[in-house]
Order: structure tokens, then sequence, then C-alpha cells
């Protein structure tokens, strides 16, 4: 589903994928800044020496331009035209600021960032930690480490604890990993929940309403 959204919030370093009129592959890039109802600036998409004269050809002024960006979990879209390219100092774009801007939300159920509680269990290796965000189809589960991680890979399953989907250990979910990201001592691990029994889902729901109307 789409929405309309009123603010670029497209930081500089974000990548972006360009759709130039006239040219059929879509060009990855990423932002370099923007003024408010000015500009945006976009680094010139690295291409081949056969391809690249064929692109300069496309970015004459006024060329349209479709633009997009992802952003916490939604796709940012918005039409644009070339005001000019440079490639001196640096290989840049500029792009006309956006009069609209279209998001489509990736995520198939809303995420809560929350703090709670629970241990996963990956093959043998029990982990306390905390779930950071949480939705209907999964959440993000985060351990620090006193040795080194288990070996979690994706698409591995695992089995996570936590009382809001009840006290005893038979109200554990069965999760599949989408995601794993290591720092120091601290492990990251995207869960999906693979079956989700009536009673955990009920409380889980009460719980993302709550969280829902008080965050807006």
């Amino acid at each position: 589903m789409s929405a309309l959204l009123d603010t670029l919030d497209c930081p500089p370093g974000t990548r972006m994928l360009l759709e130039v009129a006239g040219l059929e592959d879509k060009l990855t890039t990423h932002c370099v800044g923007h003024a408010r109802g000015r500009f945006v600036i976009a680094q010139m998409p690295h291409l081949p020496e056969t391809g690249r004269e064929a692109l300069y050809q496309l970015l004459y002024p006024d060329a349209a331009v479709i633009a997009r960006y992802l952003r916490e979990g939604t796709v940012v879209g918005f039409s644009a035209r070339v005001i000019k390219w440079i490639q001196v100092p640096f290989p840049l774009i500029f792009l006309t600021y956006p009069g609209r801007l279209e998001s489509h939300d990736l995520r198939r159920h809303r995420r809560v960032h929350c703090c709670l509680p629970g241990r996963a269990t990956f093959g043998g290796s029990a982990l306390a930690g905390m779930l950071l965000d949480l939705s209907l189809s999964g959440c993000q589960f985060s351990a620090v480490l006193d040795e080194a991680p288990p070996p979690v890979r994706i698409d591995d399953t695992a089995r996570l604890s936590c009382e809001l989907f009840g006290a005893d250990e038979a109200a554990g979910l069965d999760c599949l990993v989408m995601r794993v990201a290591s720092s120091g001592r601290r492990l990251e691990v995207g869960l999906k929940f693979r079956d989700l029994p009536p009673a955990a889902r009920d409380a889980l729901d009460a719980y993302l309403h709550a969280a829902l109307s008080v965050l807006g």
C-alpha cells in the first residue's frame, strides 16, 4: 500500500536507484545531499565505459528521472528532472527537488520498538537477551556474549521464549533466522515467527495495539 510523504528523509550516503528516461536499466547510486525546495544531488552511477557515453547523452537538462531509496523498511520514490550533471571536481547529477513523495512499506506488519527480556535457542545454545523490536511476523533479538557466538546462519531454526508469549517453556515460539549481525560482543538476529499459536498471537496483538496507540 502506498502513501504520500511531506519530507525527503534521505541522508547523505543513502543508496538510491535511478530510472532515467530512455534507459532500460535501473542505475545504482548514492545520495550526496539536498536543499529543501531546490535540488537533490546524487553521485554519477558507475558504468562501463561503453555505457557511460549513452548515459551522458540522456542526462540532458529537463530529462525525466524516477528516484527510489529505502528508509527503515519503506521504499520512498519521487519523480524529478535533471538540472545538470558535472564531472569536475566530482561526477554528480543535480535533480529538481520533488514536489511529491510516495512510499511503500515493505514490511507485512508494522514493527514497534521495545525492550523485552527473552531467550533464544539456536541448535543446542541458549542465549539470554532482549527483543528490540516486534511485529506479528517477527522480531529482532539481541544478546551480549561472554564467549564466541554460536554458529547462527540465515534460514536456521530457533526457539524464542518471552514472558509476553507465556511463562512456561511450551509457550516458546519456533522461528526462522532471517538476518544475522555481530559487532564485538553483541549478536543481533532477525527472527521470523514460523507459527503463532492463538494464545501467543492474541497476547502479541494486544501488546502491539497498546504500543501503537501510545506511539501514534
